[in-house]
């Protein structure tokens, strides 16, 4: 007669590997391909930086794509430190490059905040994050290779903000035009080599499974449209990433002064979402 114990039934079962740590619930509404609900805070909203993404959407990606064992979140454009900033905040550490000295300064004064009013974040995330002044492209002079769970970045728009701004009237506003700054390239092919370039370094960083959050908006110049998102994902499948998913992010809340693009001769489309490329190191 055999015994029970030694039946499959009973036989223990390997824990499986979570990807991360959200119950049902929260995994099934942020599985949704459009996220609609991202807002700003009144505080990021007063920062006015021309391209900056709230800490809402950075929270929700980290929760989403960092493993219950990772600790490290990198953002090689840092602007206003959105990414390092909320992964302070989560407890994590957070490390940003940033080119321009006005947008270090105020990152590290965002970050000075977290430790200032969170005692838990400046323990475990904010004593430990740093944002550092140097281009992306010299991302390996200060990341070690394998060392980062998550990247989650938003790469210039080409030189779309030294644009005149046509659907709103309002002023030009820019990162400042330095030296290095991938938003002064004037020719498409050689920023998306640039951007790259950037993101293979990323890759180089990562983690073995981990992801690289890329958000980025596809760009009209007069009669020609650029499908930056779609470029942009094929150059990186062939750095070495896989392209797992995309996301939209749905901004239309926020576009208060919209006007009839192109009326009466040519019909123009009013972009207001952003695209979130999931891309994943093997």
């Amino acid at each position: 007669m055999s015994n029970p114990a030694d039946s499959p039934s009973s036989t223990p079962r390997t824990p499986r590997r979570r990807c991360n740590q959200l119950d049902g619930k929260r995994w099934l509404q942020n599985s949704i391909s459009v996220w609609s609900d991202i807002r700003k805070t009144t505080d990021e909203a007063r920062l006015k930086h021309p391209a900056m993404f709230p800490s809402m959407l950075v929270e929700r990606l980290i929760e989403s794509f960092l493993p219950p064992e990772g600790t490290t979140v990198l953002d090689p454009f840092s602007g206003s430190g959105s990414t390092v900033v909320t992964a302070a905040r989560l407890g994590k550490k957070g490390i940003g490059l940033e080119l321009s000295p006005e947008y270090v300064e105020l990152a590290r004064s965002r970050l000075a905040e977290v430790a200032a009013t969170d005692p838990a974040g400046a323990s475990n995330g904010a004593a430990h994050s740093r944002i550092i002044h140097a281009p992306a492209r010299e991302l390996l002079q200060h990341v070690a290779p394998d060392s980062i769970d998550l990247c989650i970045s938003s790469p210039p728009y080409w030189n779309i903000l030294n644009q005149r701004r046509t659907a709103d009237q309002k002023a030009v506003r820019h990162y400042g035009n330095l030296p290095d700054d991938l938003g002064t390239v004037e020719d498409y092919d050689e920023f998306l080599d640039g951007v790259t370039a950037v993101f293979a370094d990323v890759l180089t960083a990562l983690k073995p499974r981990g992801y690289c959050c890329v958000v980025v908006m596809d760009l009209r110049k007069r009669n020609r449209f650029y499908p930056l998102h779609s470029d942009l994902a094929t150059r990186l499948v062939d750095a070495g990433y896989i392209y797992d998913d995309l996301l939209i992010w749905n901004r239309q809340t926020e576009y208060n002064n919209l006007r009839p693009l192109g009326y009466p001769s040519v019909f123009r489309i009013n972009k207001v979402h952003e695209f979130v490329l999931l891309m994943q190191k093997p």
